[in-house]
């Protein structure tokens, strides 16, 4: 199951609609506590399965709470960050955090289906999907 904690109704939506398409089981997180109810897969009235991926935008406010959170649970599960370009620091921190990809939002945007078919499968899918959307950012 993939995680997805947006700031706004729009990516929210476009992030469980490329999940949709992709046939990827996804569940948002609003906050920490409904974050760790996602990890700890409690039972809410639908199945939270295994998690396989987190995405986490950097325009929430405890974003980096958010990410330190996700990889104390179990460091395992890659974590894909987004956030705006103009804001380098939030980038680089939420990779300083563990994230495993921390992707302007225009680049998120450009590589979400293959960033959530990756973090959407098994374990070594899910770091594929990581690496993936780590490899926007190369050359």
């Amino acid at each position: 199951m993939l995680i997805y904690c947006c700031a706004d109704l729009m990516f929210s939506t476009k992030v469980r609609a490329t999940a949709d398409a992709e046939g990827v089981a996804s569940r948002p997180a609003r906050d920490a506590a409904m974050l760790q109810r996602r990890l700890d897969q409690v039972e809410d009235g639908r199945a939270n399965g295994p998690v396989t991926g987190v995405i986490i935008d950097l325009d929430i406010e405890p974003a980096l709470d958010l990410i330190a959170q996700a990889k104390a649970h179990e460091p395992a599960i890659p974590v894909v960050a987004f956030g705006s370009h103009v804001l380098a620091d939030r980038l680089r921190a939420a990779r300083a955090l563990g994230a495993d990809a921390a992707l302007p939002r225009s680049a998120f945007t450009a590589k979400l289906p293959q960033i959530v078919r990756g973090l959407g499968g098994k374990a070594e899918a899910s770091r594929r999907g990581a690496e993936e959307a780590e490899a926007v950012l190369a050359p």
